[in-house]
């Protein structure tokens, strides 16, 4: 799949940094070098938006932003054992041991782009550790500890993200009686680089809620995530009934449902406007995108 360049206006409003700042950035210390469009105007790949934002978060905490280069293209990848960083993140959890599980982290946001810092290190990370729990080697308290270390992580990787303002809205949830956030939030991450805005209700919200949202928001989009299939089953009224306010109310919203409890493509039996997606969160979102919605570019 080619993913396209970002204008450097887009990339602006991606990063809230002044086009004038990321022009002086490239110029006087080569911070990105973007590639060129046909009609001659700078092109920026996700890869540089998300160096963007790595910068101006080193810039935000005091980093001059030569140092904050310096350090990003000198990158030590000896200053840790890089054979295993997620046991060495498994292991802090394991002790308890915020102040390594930090610099453990930070290492790895300073070398890895943020995609893969969450597919190859956070997501397995994160199953990993649900199956030390699940096997008995680990207790719950570890196994809470280092999950919620992942999810804050990942709130914070996507409050650095912008959006523009008028780009359709989506809300995203995990499902009625569902407790597995994270799943979702990588999906917002990918909404999110794909140009949807997105907003986050957490795990479980209440029907009411939902409904509420539905009539005075209007958003473009629900998306809910489904790890148990008896969630799954328990929430299909609830979802037929969301369905059935969204035609009586003649809008546009669409609902879309995944995780690990859906296993085919295709409408929710019962509904014209809940689509389930099978797949992960950046499979899902490419689907939705190229099906359903079109974000604003």
């Amino acid at each position: 799949m080619n993913h396209r360049l970002f204008t450097i206006k887009e990339a602006s409003m991606r990063t809230s940094l002044s086009t004038q700042l990321i022009r002086k950035w490239e110029e006087r210390y080569e911070a990105v070098i973007p590639q060129r469009m046909a009609n001659g105007y700078r092109g920026y790949t996700n890869h540089d938006i998300e160096t963007l934002l790595w910068f101006k978060k080193q810039v935000d905490e005091g980093v001059p932003i030569g140092m904050a280069v310096q350090e990003w293209k000198n990158a030590d990848h000896a200053a840790m054992d890089w054979t295993n960083p997620i046991e060495q993140l498994l292991q802090s959890f394991i002790e308890l041991d915020l102040t390594n599980a930090e610099r453990i982290y930070e290492q790895l946001l300073a070398v890895l782009q943020l995609e893969n810092l969450m597919l190859q290190i956070l997501e397995p990370t994160l199953v990993e550790l649900g199956e030390r729990w699940e096997r008995g080697e680990i207790s719950e308290y570890q196994e809470h500890f280092g999950s919620l270390f992942i999810r804050d992580k990942m709130l914070a990787i996507r409050g650095m993200i912008r959006t523009v303002d008028d780009s359709p809205l989506m809300v995203t949830a995990c499902g009625p009686g569902e407790r597995h956030e994270l799943g979702i939030l990588f999906f917002g991450y990918f909404a999110q680089m794909e140009g949807f805005r997105v907003v986050y209700l957490g795990s479980s919200p209440s029907e009411k809620g939902i409904f509420d949202c539905l009539v005075e928001v209007r958003p473009a989009a629900f998306t809910f995530s489904f790890s148990v299939t008896q969630a799954l089953e328990e929430a299909v009224p609830f979802l037929q009934e969301l369905d059935q306010r969204i035609t009586g109310g003649q809008l546009s919203t669409k609902v879309f449902i995944g995780g690990k409890a859906i296993y085919e493509d295709g409408l929710l039996a019962g509904t014209k406007h809940v689509h389930m997606l099978v797949g992960d969160g950046k499979r899902c979102v490419e689907k939705i995108k190229t099906r359903f919605l079109i974000p604003n570019e």
